[in-house]
């Protein structure tokens, strides 16, 4: 590990399986994340004032993660754009044709408003956001989009591994299992 990624010793048997980076929804606070074969670590640092660092660490067991969700960031904002660029391009046709002084830098206006709505939705296609849900509530890491995916991915192949390793553990011990048994954490 390196000095961004300095936590709390890994316990007998935990191996790091991947390490990603990746910042807080408000876009203040960098996010490392490290999926290990038993828990989710993740340390949040933010720098205020230029100089000084301050960090806060999570730990959460991968039993514990009910669902994965991966969104983009740009949800709200895709409707907003394409209503405004309609209403500017209709103020404009109004305008022209019935030669409404008022209503043809109306919508000159949203025309120029919708545009800059589109690059910022074109800047914000380039993020995915990942949202942990389960025991401990919810958490919500922002990556770039390929590092998204793989994260994802990657989690919820250890939190697969981690249930198949559980139900086997389960049928060696007493022969059969029950659905409540198996999402209790080992």
């Amino acid at each position: 590990m390196d000095n961004d990624t300095r936590f709390p010793a890994l316990s007998g048997g935990e191996v790091i399986v991947g390490k990603y980076r990746g910042r807080e929804r408000s876009q203040l606070n960098k996010a490392i994340v490290i999926v290990t074969n038993f828990r989710l670590l993740i340390r949040w640092k933010a720098t205020i004032c230029g100089c000084v660092n301050r960090s806060s660490y999570s730990s959460i067991i991968l039993d514990s993660i009910d669902r994965i969700d991966e969104t983009r960031l740009d949800e709200k904002l895709t409707f907003l754009s394409i209503t405004v660029l309609l209403v500017g391009i209709i103020s404009c046709i109004y305008g022209f044709i019935y030669e409404t002084q008022w209503l043809r830098p109306l919508g000159i206006t949203f025309i120029v408003f919708g545009m800059v709505l589109v690059v910022c939705l074109w800047s914000l296609s380039k993020r995915k956001c990942i949202t942990l849900r389960g025991t401990f509530g919810l958490k919500r890491v922002m990556f770039k989009t390929v590092i998204a995916r793989e994260f994802a991915g990657q989690l919820s192949e250890m939190i697969h591994q981690r249930r198949i390793q559980y139900f086997g553990a389960q049928n060696t011990r007493n022969g059969s299992y029950s659905p409540r048994e198996f999402l209790t954490p080992l």
